[in-house]
């Protein structure tokens, strides 16, 4: 699985301070989606265990509220594989 981006201390994409993880890839191609660029399963960087863990070691913090995960599409196949552990 590759990601696009990831944003710390993100208040834009849920309820209070957390970190943002926006996937590649996704096949429903809305219109108007603000994040096609996104689409491409090999577009971003790959998720590594690396990443994985840079992200949960962010979430530690009190001020921390949650994870939200974005897209592309965090529900494709290939997303969920490496997302549900």
């Amino acid at each position: 699985m590759n990601y696009a981006t990831i944003k710390y201390c993100d208040i834009a994409n849920g309820e209070g301070v957390r970190t943002s993880l926006f996937v590649s890839g996704c096949r429903r191609h809305c219109p108007n989606c603000f994040n096609a660029v996104a689409w491409d399963f090999n577009y971003g960087e790959p998720f590594t265990k690396e990443v994985r863990n840079k992200i949960l070691e962010s979430l530690a913090p009190g001020y921390i509220n949650g994870l939200s995960l974005l897209g592309g599409e965090p529900f494709e196949p290939e997303n969920q594989r490496e997302l549900l552990p």
